[in-house]
């Protein structure tokens, strides 16, 4: 068991350095050695996952869990490999499996609000993404979490956590696009307007956002009713 060690921490070294090749040659002796090896098989895995073999990744990660099914990063990180094969239903129970262990783990509830996204859930997608959000997810997180609201109709939860986002990093101007045409669309001009004149400050060229802009200027110049988009 000692050697094994050993080994392990040889390979996961060469892994860490960028030495591929030597590495997954470790994890395979390991494996060789010991076929139910969780942490050689979780690892070699990984490895070949960066490597684009993401077939033989599902399978070696796929041993490793049924080795050992409490390994909640092996969970996760299996997910996040059935989500590159373009498997999200498959991808959000392995994201569920790992949430049973550990509810508050913030990359299985990020990873499973992706992979129902993906799925083409929107009510499931809010509902991770609101998970993640309080217990810290960060803004590309929020932002995801205020477009699945809005495609679900909470157009006024959407609108805070498009919000939320923004306050963390408000030089995405995806979010402030999002933000302007959602309050916007609820006839909210005068607010959509300070976030489209925000997306014009980080991306002065964005054309959409100078239309939108001067169109809800013009209508409002005109007395008229802002437009709606």
């Amino acid at each position: 068991m000692t050697d094994l060690r050993a080994l392990l921490a040889e390979a996961f070294d060469r892994h860490q350095t960028g030495e591929f090749e030597e590495a997954e040659g470790l994890y395979r002796r390991i494996l060789c050695i010991e076929p139910a090896e969780v942490e050689a098989l979780h690892r070699a895995g990984l490895l070949v996952a960066q490597l684009g073999r993401l077939g033989e990744a599902d399978g070696l990660l796929r041993r490793a869990l049924a080795q050992d099914p409490t390994e909640t990063e092996a969970a996760v990180n299996h997910g996040k490999i059935l989500r590159a094969l373009r498997r999200p239903e498959a991808a959000a129970g392995r994201f569920r499996h790992a949430l049973a262990l550990a509810p508050a783990m913030l990359t299985a509830l990020e990873g499973l609000g992706h992979a129902e996204r993906e799925g083409g859930h929107a009510a499931a997608a809010a509902t991770a993404y609101g998970r993640a959000a309080l217990v810290g997810a960060g803004p590309a997180v929020l932002h995801q979490w205020g477009v699945a609201l809005d495609g679900i109709g909470l157009a006024d939860e959407a609108v805070e956590a498009l919000r939320r986002s923004a306050r963390l990093d408000p030089t995405v101007p995806s979010v402030a696009l999002r933000l302007a045409g959602l309050l916007q669309r609820m006839g909210r001009s005068g607010e959509a307007a300070g976030w489209y004149r925000h997306a014009l400050v980080i991306q002065p060229g964005h054309a959409e956002a100078r239309r939108s802009l001067s169109a809800i200027i013009a209508a409002i110049g005109a007395g008229g009713p802002p437009p709606a988009t």
